[in-house]
């Protein structure tokens, strides 16, 4: 009996030293599989899921483009002749048909509504009290001050401001002596 006993621990000691070469073999296994693979730093996960993110943006915006185009195709050889005798901004024939579709009416008929020449009106208003306000910002060169006009004030009592005009109006003095 003791001998079974002995087979017996023997035995297990063989199988766990089995069980520790297989666990090596696997552990080998693993490292290798674990150098295969490069090493990602969190800044490079962040862009690949940062690029991933743009590609998806990317690929729903192009038919949202391709509507837009279309849109502005859809207009009638009356609608553009009725766009372009009208005087109306460039800024403002996106308005016009905008309105247009939203009401379901022609351009032409749009352009009549009186909200809309309202509308195109007030803009129209703002945009040449913008620019004469931009008209009157231009600075002014500055002109030099002819002699007699030094001399003159120099009699009044009135200096030169600048250092050019100062010596200038010294030199004036002593050929007017």
């Amino acid at each position: 009996m003791e001998n079974e006993e002995l087979e017996n621990i023997d035995s297990q000691t063989d199988e766990s030293e089995e069980l520790d070469s297989t666990t090596e073999t696997v552990d080998q296994e693993d490292e290798s599989t674990e150098e295969d693979k490069p090493d990602y730093t969190e800044r490079e996960k962040q862009l690949y899921a940062r690029a991933k993110k743009a590609e998806a943006a990317l690929k729903e915006n192009k038919p949202a483009e391709k509507k837009k185009e279309a849109q502005t195709g859809n207009l009638s050889t009356l609608d553009i002749i009725a766009l372009s005798k009208a005087d109306i901004d460039d800024e403002d024939i996106d308005e016009v048909l905008e309105y247009a579709k939203y009401k379901g009416i022609s351009v032409k008929e749009a352009l009549g509504a009186s909200i809309l020449k309202a509308t195109l009106s007030e803009k129209n208003e703002e945009r040449k009290s913008a620019q004469a306000v931009n008209t009157g910002a231009t600075r002014r060169g500055s002109s030099q001050v002819s002699d007699d006009r030094l001399m003159a004030d120099a009699r009044k009592g009135v200096m030169p401001e600048k250092e050019e005009d100062m010596a200038r109006l010294a030199i004036l003095r002593i050929k007017n002596r």
